[in-house]
């Protein structure tokens, strides 16, 4: 197992270049270049500190890369395809952590396949090597290898179920953090950044400080003028309108035009009333089949029909054209009521504006960014643990454990029969 599980899990899990060389364990303590003094063997308690070392500092650096791959590197990932513009936005940024983390998922899945199918093979082939002269050395060393890695893949498989579960867990915190940073100073996301209470309040003060200039307070008043501007527009066209005297010009022709509408129906009822009488006259619908009269009402009712659309359309066309002759007739008088007017209001609710937002508005922008609010709702989701700390040191105490060889034989040592069940909390 020993060098296969390292190389392979290091590689594939959190791509740490470490080499075979100074990998745990690989080999036999008697197989190692170890010298003391003068080029005397090395004692054994010599032979447990080295290398009792060397496990502490390759665990130390695994975890370190274990935790940045899986932390760190999925969202510094992101935030990069996002200032390049790969991603968009929030939802884009939130869907490209978890394909990263799906794919990472997968990625394990992979390598604890790998290691079982190469590594065993390796092994097994060792014992060859060792005690091929001695079968029943060989089948002892081959029985181990195969235990080994059957328990080996058992806890992997588990260990990809933990990283599932951990990616969730800071998915359902990274979530909940955002609803505070939203809820009590959504204004301020540069605010999120700092360290330090002390350092946020000076953040949304150097903020505010911004924002309260007399420019930055005009500015924003402009901007709430050109928000409802359309609304109000309305209104002054409507008064202007009829203080121009469009609203008596249009009333005056409407009135004529309302006649004309009237004749119009009146002549069209008539000639549609007198067709439906010479159609019965001459169609004798009296002494013909029963269907001629009923002929003739039907061609009644369409006249009717088709007069009445004629007499809207040229109603609706009269209108328009008295409503245009109108306006320009007082077109320029009309424009320029129009335009002074919106100047006039848009003048009084700027200074209104001004005068209103100006005294408090360091006041009004302090409470968009509750900083202590904001901070007692990211206290209450401190975890004790870090979810991907404990499944990477506990990643690393299984393959640690797997790669334990007897000193002297070189054999495997089943040491995980007891530990097969590993959980990260």
């Amino acid at each position: 197992m020993q060098r296969a599980i390292l190389t392979a899990v290091l590689l594939a899990l959190v791509a740490l270049p470490i080499s075979e060389a100074t990998l745990l364990r690989s080999g036999s303590a008697r197989d190692q270049s170890l010298v003391v003094g003068d080029g005397d063997p090395p004692k054994p308690k010599d032979i447990h500190k080295k290398w009792d070392k060397m496990d502490e500092f390759l665990g130390i650096m695994f975890t370190m890369a274990c935790k940045w791959k899986h932390g760190k590197d999925v969202h510094g990932l992101a935030a990069e395809k996002l200032k390049d513009g790969d991603v968009d936005g929030a939802d884009g940024y939130k869907a490209f952590v978890k394909d990263t983390q799906a794919e990472n998922v997968k990625g394990l899945v992979e390598a604890c396949g790998n290691i079982v199918a190469s590594g065993k093979k390796k092994c097994r082939q060792g014992c060859a090597d060792r005690w091929n002269e001695k079968m029943g050395k060989r089948n002892g060393c081959d029985e181990k290898c195969v235990s080994v890695y059957n328990t080996f893949e058992t806890s992997c498989k588990s260990k990809v179920d933990n990283l599932a579960k951990v990616y969730d867990q800071k998915n359902e915190r990274g979530a909940a953090q955002q609803q505070c940073y939203k809820g009590h100073c959504k204004e301020f996301p540069m605010v999120w950044m700092k360290a330090k209470e002390s350092e946020m309040k000076d953040e949304v003060k150097t903020q505010c400080d911004k924002r309260c200039t007399d420019d930055a307070i005009k500015a924003g008043c402009q901007k709430a003028w050109a928000l409802k501007v359309d609304f109000i527009s309305a209104d002054v066209a409507s008064k202007c309108a009829e203080d121009s005297g469009v609203t008596k010009c249009f009333n005056s022709k409407k009135e004529s035009i309302g006649k004309d509408y009237d004749t119009c129906k009146s002549d069209t009822k008539k000639t549609c009333g007198d067709a439906y009488d010479d159609c019965t006259k001459k169609g004798k619908v009296d002494k013909t089949f029963k269907d001629a009269k009923a002929f003739c009402t039907d061609r009644k009712k369409l006249c009717s029909k088709q007069a009445d659309e004629k007499c809207l359309d040229e109603n609706k066309s009269n209108l328009d054209e008295a409503q245009k002759k109108c306006e320009d007739l007082a077109d320029k008088e009309l424009t320029k009521c129009k335009d002074d007017t919106l100047k006039k209001k848009e003048e009084d609710a700027e200074k209104k504006c001004i005068s209103e937002n100006t005294p408090t508005c360091k006041k009004d922008c302090s409470a968009k960014c509750e900083v202590g609010k904001m901070n007692s709702c990211l206290k209450t989701l401190e975890q004790k643990d870090d979810p991907t700390k404990l499944f990477c040191v506990d990643f690393w105490n299984l393959l640690h454990e797997s790669s334990e060889v007897d000193p002297v034989t070189g054999n495997p040592i089943v040491l995980l029969s007891s530990k097969a069940n590993l959980t990260t909390a």
